[in-house]
């Protein structure tokens, strides 16, 4: 595997594996504090570039060192900002976080994308929130030649991982498992009849999965009615509390995710829905802790009760499914990673000018020596001293553009200034044979 010979690439971050939850939100970022952050440490010279990735489970910078890290570990410099800008003591930040820099920094970034680093395995939300993360860095001005290749790489590296293995293909959450059962049963969900209890998280997450998949016919109803209002603003219709039992009989999937201690559907109104639907069967999805629904139901004919500890032992299944899709999905990122790191290697002083010497010297050789062997009137001593003088011609030319790549004391400005040279002048394309 290629390794650039210098590495001004790092991260520092703080996830759910080793920070705690109160730990986390302190260290949290909104977007407007994403773009004061990204700013104060590019004027600072911490960075020349960066992004910051702050999700409910995780906080990451990433970034290329700036001027001012000259002599200096960048990594505790970043660290040392962070904690600062959040008024978090050092020594409680410095022990619940993690920090890599060149190759294991950009191998980290293609592994969250994939969703390998997610609470749950092989999520594909992060995807969007790593594409938004960029996205907000590009329009603060944070981002220039390598972090742009760098994510761009990690989001290809996701999507590949994604569309060519199983990692994400078999749900592991409950609203998730909840969606699958509900498929199995009903193979088409659009003209289904749906009522969901409860408008927390996990009926929100239900909500967004069944309008995703088309489903049009959708009642929500909440002890607090204004709450199932406002989730039925994207569809669906929000329904009274009190008319919960008598909604029963026209749904075909009831999905209960409240809070309450005790069950709020009871046997006799799921026996008398049943009664109402004529042989049409009811299906109950209880995804509460506590049970919401009575487990005596399971025992009516054409009533069909699934709990929490069903949908877990699925999850667990599935869970296992996809761990199984890890060799596979680590030989794509490893694939994707080594064409980085080739590029990156190739941005060092040494190679381009090295590249650029020997790009310049190819086409004195190609042109101006071809053309002179031709001229046979001229003495082969003449010649030489024309060859000569072309050599050094060469060489002065390339003076002004080799300082300016090997002198330039930004580190990031000196990787842009590499990157520019090789695609100014073709340095990255094989010569034809």
């Amino acid at each position: 595997m290629s390794h650039p010979a210098e590495s001004p690439l790092v991260m520092v971050g703080w996830d759910f594996h080793q920070t705690p939850v109160e730990l986390r939100e302190r260290l949290a970022f909104s977007p407007e504090m994403v773009r004061e952050a990204l700013s104060l440490m590019r004027k600072e010279g911490l960075l020349s570039e960066g992004v910051i990735i702050s999700t409910c489970n995780r906080s990451e910078i990433y970034g290329v060192t700036g001027a001012a890290i000259a002599g200096a570990d960048p990594l505790e410099a970043v660290t040392e900002f962070v904690a600062n800008y959040h008024g978090i003591p050092r020594t409680e930040v410095n022990g619940s976080g993690y920090r890599f820099s060149g190759t294991d920094a950009a191998r980290h970034l293609l592994r969250v994308t994939s969703g390998m680093e997610s609470l749950a395995l092989g999520e594909h939300q992060i995807i969007g929130q790593v594409r938004e993360a960029f996205r907000l860095a590009s329009s603060a001005g944070a981002t220039r030649s390598v972090l742009h290749r760098l994510f761009q790489k990690a989001l290809e590296t996701g999507k590949r991982v994604r569309s060519e293995t199983g990692l994400s293909s078999k749900p592991i959450s409950i609203p998730g498992v909840a969606m699958e059962l509900s498929e199995k049963i009903y193979e088409n969900l659009a003209p289904r009849k749906f009522l969901i209890l409860g408008a927390g998280e996990t009926s929100s997450i239900f909500f967004d999965l069944l309008l995703a998949r088309g489903a049009t016919h959708i009642e929500v109803t909440n002890r607090t009615f204004t709450r199932a209002d406002e989730l039925c603003r994207r569809g669906g219709k929000a329904v009274p509390w009190e008319e919960l039992d008598s909604r029963l009989a026209h749904a075909d999937i009831v999905v209960s995710a409240t809070s309450s201690t005790t069950p709020v559907i009871s046997y006799e109104a799921a026996k008398a829905a049943v009664a109402q639907r004529r042989g049409q069967p009811l299906f109950f999805l209880d995804l509460g802790i506590p049970r919401n629904v009575d487990p005596h139901i399971a025992d009516l004919n054409n009533a069909f009760l699934y709990a929490v500890d069903d949908l877990q032992e699925i999850a667990e299944r599935n869970r296992q499914e996809r761990e199984k899709e890890l060799g596979p999905a680590l030989e794509i990122l490893e694939e994707e990673l080594e064409e980085f790191l080739t590029w990156f290697g190739s941005l060092a002083v040494v190679p381009t000018v090295a590249s650029l010497r020997q790009k310049f010297e190819s086409i004195r050789e190609a042109d101006f020596d071809r053309h002179l062997e031709k001229m046979t009137h001229i003495a082969e001593a003449d010649r030489e001293k024309i060859r000569l003088m072309a050599q050094a011609m060469v060489k002065s030319l390339l003076r002004r553009p080799t300082e300016a790549i090997k002198d330039e004391p930004d580190p990031g400005r000196r990787l842009d200034r590499a990157e520019a040279a090789r695609h100014l002048f073709d340095l990255d394309v094989k010569p034809k044979e």
